[in-house]
């Protein structure tokens, strides 16, 4: 038989000749026939059109040259070979091979280092893959190696750095126990002995075993060659041909071109839909299986595509129902990643982070009913659980004999607190945890068999093993832990498919791989593969450089062709010896690529990078583009495009159809440079409410929670919103004596002074809740504490231990027009004072004390406000200090006077956000009282230690930005305090605070 070239100018014209073939061929409506293509995506256009001019498409098989030679194997009975060599156990028949080598840079490659435990197996695979790069480029090379020499292609002498490839060659196939070039050769007697009628259209590149078994086919039952005139194709195919025939059609017409430049990724995504729009808008014609986005990379560009051309609501862009084919990567099989994060357990921390996001994962959640995340997590976090399974997994991180905050430890607390009452001490040195309850008690149980499973899978997989052993423990894994629903199982399955490959793949493999290999093995497995190509599907195709290559289409866009993508890097493996011509010029088929893509269209559209988008300036176009345009000759039609969707330029000459972006430009130009920001329009409209009716009574308690956060209040009054943190859980166990631990151990401190506990139960509560660092670290944070708590409480005690009286507050406070209220309290006195001792250091711990003494003095009884704090200044040389502050009560009317301003706020904070953080209002008025005030001091950033307002805490960021001269800004509206000052923060900080700030010493 003969191998018969047929070339044709164009894509149709080739299909319309390969129709005309099949037609003439399949006289027998039995018959099947082979087609072969560059890729499975042309295939299934191919198909389509063939159908379209038949008929009929069937009994015909499309195949991907890498699909024919699979085909051609499992003719020959070498599939399994074939894919033994393509695979997993290449990558291990090397690793074992490498053992074998004896090369000072091998063995120094395979040196024990605890730094890089996937060191070998990463050595492996890469020398795998030069391996079968030999076999595709140069199988002579391989057949030299075979007979025995040690020499390169010709009889080359090999460098003394890579003389060690003959060798290790032998070792594999010995290990393998098979010989990739015996295996080609019954391919290509297969491909002799075949008798399926077989076509070749527009296939560019070929490895020399697919070549030559095109080669066999043709020595066989006889080959079709059909291939674009002037292509790579031709190059190869009119080495084969035994006669050539060219078909009597024109070469297309150059495409129109147009260069669209624009700015980052995700501008030129937008432009990309505004032009495709445009395209559909002008030609009415256009479908969009028509048109195809060509985009070397779709993964760098996946998300930004897939939600640009998402269908939304009828307002968007209308580019989003162009039917654009979505193209991120498909998820993961959950199972399959569950159980590479179970396999590397053993040798990770085991964190507190790491375990709940085990127990939370959808395969152990479902079969263990955890599907409460707040209640999983405020269990874990209240148990004191940070890392390490048991004292045994500390040992491999050097803190052996360390038990505290372990996950075996924090379970016996889970456990104690369902047992017995919150702080009995049952004689373990461990108190129960406070965050259990009763009606916990299924949702501990479920963790406690949890916790005791994955000790047991991390105690099983701590030995290295074969491939067979691993896949039996990978199945008792997922035996002991995983559950799915009936709709998911699916996932379990594909799992255990997996498992069961590697088992009849490695069947008899005696090379052993650390848990470590082995995860990295599964984890390859269970990579998700990259969405197909959807062609003929009637979609607006995204498609990746060579795909559809010779495919005509009515309109092309190229989006991110950059210079690291195209021509992009070479193609020669590292470690490879020199192949002369035979190495394949990757960057060379790159740019053929973008040429025949080009060439394969009407109307070509390109976005580019030409401006920096972060400061719009002109960057260096891509090379490739602009080689690209030179090939094509003619000119091309330039776009400059703005930086941004909503910038008033992208709506003038050639209009944006991006109704939102249209609404942001023209909100843009009506505001002007004085448009305010989202903060200070919400904080505008919520200092602007209508006033509702006050409270008929509040206690001091209230009065004092809304001077401390007048935000807050607000919020939880006027919008019902509740600002609180979600129960977070840490993974860092405390090994120094930190600032917060330290504090926490002299409030506890103090307070048991005050209530008359001994400090030996303080420090029993903290150990047993394992609050405190371990061991002599803990000791000592504990000592420092007690010092300071000593220093605090010997400024305190002689007041605090005076006598105690108790009075009772009932006031009714008229506020005018809003009513009046009442206010009612008990408020208790220690040697006449009004007193409070805090290891705090904040100011606002004054107001309490300060509250209960105007409530006193309202009522007749004169009591000064008092408390004592720790101070850290200057004065005390930074170092902590005890410090006594005073606030003498004002007569009696005074105190009515701004009890009833103080409430009245209280009533109007209710219903609109009154300005008044706290911290900074507290140091306004003492500042203005002292005349020290200088507005150019109050700024810098909000949090900022040093500045004005270190601590604005939850809820002011929702109506203050980054600076603190934002206090200053605000215009006085109605409602707020008429008092000379000149902002509304500065009205109510004197308003509230000034007799606290003239009172103050």
């Amino acid at each position: 038989m003969t191998v018969r070239l047929v070339r044709g100018a164009r894509w149709a014209t080739l299909v319309d000749h390969l129709a005309r073939e099949i037609s003439a061929v399949a006289t027998d409506p039995f018959i099947t026939l082979r087609v072969v293509v560059s890729t499975r995506a042309t295939g299934r256009v191919l198909g389509q059109e063939v159908a379209a001019r038949l008929g009929i498409s069937a009994g015909i098989s499309y195949l991907s040259p890498a699909d024919l030679m699979r085909q051609l194997a499992q003719q020959a009975s070498e599939e399994r070979n074939r894919s033994r060599w393509l695979g997993t156990p290449l990558d291990l028949a090397v690793a074992e091979a490498l053992a074998q080598v004896q090369h000072p840079l091998v063995a120094r490659a395979l040196a024990p280092d605890d730094t890089r435990p996937g060191r070998r197996r990463a050595t492996a695979i890469r020398i795998a893959r030069l391996l079968r790069g030999y076999l595709d480029h140069t199988p002579q090379l391989l057949a030299s190696w075979t007979a025995g020499a040690d020499t390169g292609l010709g009889g080359a002498t090999i460098p003394d750095a890579l003389s060690w490839q003959p060798a290790l060659f032998r070792a594999v196939t010995d290990a393998l126990e098979l010989d990739p070039l015996v295996t080609l050769e019954k391919t290509y007697e297969a491909a002799r002995a075949d008798t399926v009628p077989t076509f070749v259209i527009a296939v560019d590149d070929l490895t020399r075993p697919q070549l030559q078994a095109l080669r066999a086919l043709g020595d066989g039952p006889g080959l079709t060659v059909l291939q674009p005139a002037g292509s790579a194709g031709d190059g190869w195919a009119t080495e084969l041909a035994d006669a050539v025939e060219s078909l009597p059609d024109g070469a297309a017409p150059p495409p129109i071109v147009s260069v669209h430049d624009s700015h980052g990724e995700a501008r030129q995504v937008e432009v990309l839909r505004d032009e495709l729009t445009r395209a559909f808008a002008e030609d009415p014609s256009l479908e969009p299986r028509e048109v195809a986005i060509l985009c070397p990379q779709p993964e760098r560009y996946s998300a930004l595509l897939d939600s640009a051309f998402a269908a939304v609501d009828d307002k968007a862009h209308p580019g989003r129902t162009l039917r654009v084919q979505p193209i991120g990567s498909l998820d993961a099989n959950p199972v399959l990643t569950l159980l590479v994060a179970l396999l590397r357990l053993g040798r990770s921390r085991a964190t507190a982070r790491q375990i709940v996001g085990l127990l939370l994962s959808p395969p152990i959640a479902h079969r263990w009913h955890l599907t409460e995340r707040r209640a999983v997590v405020e269990l874990i976090a209240g148990a004191g659980i940070r890392w390490g399974l048991d004292t045994e997994h500390r040992a491999l991180f050097e803190l052996s004999g360390v038990e505290q905050n372990t996950w075996v430890r924090g379970i016996d607390r889970l456990l104690i607190g369902l047992a017995v009452a919150p702080g009995t001490d049952v004689g373990l040195g461990l108190s129960g945890s406070e965050a259990v309850t009763a009606s916990d008690l299924s949702v501990v149980g479920a963790l406690v068999e949890v916790l005791a499973r994955l000790r047991r899978i991390v105690a099983a997989t701590a030995s290295p093993a074969t491939v067979p052993e691993w896949v039996t423990r990978s199945r008792d894994a997922l035996g002991s832990l995983v559950g799915l629903p009936r709709t998911e199982q699916w996932q379990l399955l594909h799992a255990l498919a997996v498992l069961a490959r590697f088992e009849s793949d490695h069947q008899g493999n005696a090379t052993v791989l650390t848990p470590h290999e082995f995860a990295h093995l599964l984890e390859d497995a269970a990579r998700p593969p990259r969405a197909r190509v959807a062609a003929g599907n009637g979609t607006l195709q995204v498609i990746p450089l060579g795909e559809l290559q010779h495919v005509e289409f009515r309109v092309l866009a190229m989006l991110g062709v950059t210079d690291d993508v195209v021509p992009g890097r070479g193609g020669v493996l590292p470690d490879s010896v020199d192949l002369g011509d035979h190495a394949p010029d990757v960057r060379a088929r790159r740019l053929r690529q973008l040429l025949t893509h080009a060439r394969s269209t009407e109307k070509l559209l390109i976005v580019r990078q030409a401006s920096s988008q972060r400061t719009n300036r002109s960057t260096a176009k891509p090379v490739a583009v602009s080689w690209l345009l030179e090939q094509l000759g003619g000119s091309a039609a330039a776009f400059t495009h703005p930086p941004t969707a909503t910038s008033e330029a992208n709506f003038l000459s050639r209009p944006s159809f991006d109704l939102p972006a249209l609404g942001g430009a023209e909100s843009r130009r009506a505001s002007g440079s004085g448009a305010l920001t989202i903060t200070a329009r919400r904080r505008t409209e919520a200092r602007s409410r209508e006033v509702g009716p006050s409270p008929a009574q509040l206690t001091l308690t209230q009065l004092e929670r809304f001077l401390l956060d007048p935000a807050k209040t607000f919020l939880r009054s006027a919008g019902g919103i509740t600002l609180y943190a979600e129960p977070q859980v840490t993974d860092e166990m405390p090994l120094e004596a930190g600032g917060l631990e330290k504090w926490q151990v002299v409030n506890a401190l103090v307070d048991s002074w005050k209530s008359g506990t001994t400090l030996e139960s303080v420090e029993s509560y903290f150990r047993q809740r394992e609050d405190l660092p371990p061991q002599r670290i803990g000791d000592a944070l504990f000592q420092a504490a007690k010092a300071d708590a000593v220093l605090l409480w010997k400024s305190a005690w002689g007041e605090w231990s005076g006598p105690v009286a108790r009075h009772a507050v009932d006031l009714e406070l008229d506020l005018g027009g809003a009513g009046t209220v009442r206010v009612v309290d008990e408020v208790c006195t220690r040697s006449g004072f009004a007193l409070v001792a805090t290891p705090s250091r904040g100011d606002q711990n004054i107001l309490r004390p300060w509250l209960d003494s105007l409530a006193l003095a309202a009522q007749g009884i004169a009591a000064p406000a008092r408390f004592h704090r720790f101070v850290k200044t200057q004065a005390t040389r930074y170092a902590i200090a005890a410090e006594a502050t005073q606030v003498d009560p004002p007569t009696a009317q005074d105190a009515l006077t701004h009890l009833t301003t103080l409430a009245g706020a209280y009533a109007q904070g209710q219903h609109r956000l009154v300005t008044v953080p706290c911290g900074p209002a507290l140091t306004y008025a003492r500042e203005f009282i002292a005349g020290k005030f200088r507005a150019a001091d109050w700024g810098g950033p909000v949090g900022h230690w040093k500045s004005k307002w270190a601590k604005p805490g939850e809820a002011w960021p929702l109506f203050y930005a980054d600076d603190v001269r934002e206090l200053l800004t605000d215009e006085l509206l109605p409602g707020d305090p008429v008092n000379g000052q000149v902002s509304p923060f500065q009205a109510w900080a004197w308003e509230l605070y000034a007799p606290l700030a003239k009172g103050w010493s």
